[in-house]
């Protein structure tokens, strides 16, 4: 029996490094894992740039209505209009329609980012519902030309 083991021991010689195969194969793995990360860190990066752009869409949707409300800008339909800052790839919308209730008025603010691919474009919209100005006009009048004529009345 102890021939037979040094026979083994001398066809089979103790290891001190790695084999070609081996060094492939941790190489392959290593590649991968890599190249997976890189991929995920692409991925991640367009997701900033998206949500990047989401965030301002809903600002300037926000600041657009808000002067619509204060009367800045006329309460009027208007289709892709420019804002004032020099940006060339945002456009906004305005869709003024009727309300759900009597005497309210719908309006739908649509701003837009129009990138040079898909994946940097956006678009954000936002509904109100507000009361009909010219109602509360006509109301006003009403009411002055009431208060009017019961005080001359008096008099």
């Amino acid at each position: 029996m102890k021939g037979t083991r040094q026979n083994f021991e001398n066809l089979h010689p103790s290891r001190a490094g790695l084999t070609l195969l081996e060094v492939l194969i941790s190489l392959s793995i290593f590649l991968g894992a890599l190249t997976a990360l890189s991929q995920l860190i692409g991925i991640g990066s367009r997701a900033a740039v998206q949500t990047q752009l989401k965030t301002q869409a809903i600002f300037r949707c926000q600041s657009i209505l808000a002067e619509i409300l204060a009367g800045a800008q006329p309460m009027e339909s208007v289709a892709l209009a420019a804002f004032d800052d020099d940006s060339k790839n945002w456009k906004w919308s305005l869709n003024v329609e009727p309300g759900d209730y009597e005497n309210m008025l719908k309006l739908t603010v649509l701003v837009q980012y129009t990138g040079d691919s898909e994946t940097v474009s956006t678009s954000y919209q936002l509904i109100r519902q507000v009361r009909d100005p010219a109602m509360l006009l006509d109301a006003a009048n009403t009411v002055e030309t009431t208060t009017d004529t019961t005080l001359e009345e008096q008099l």
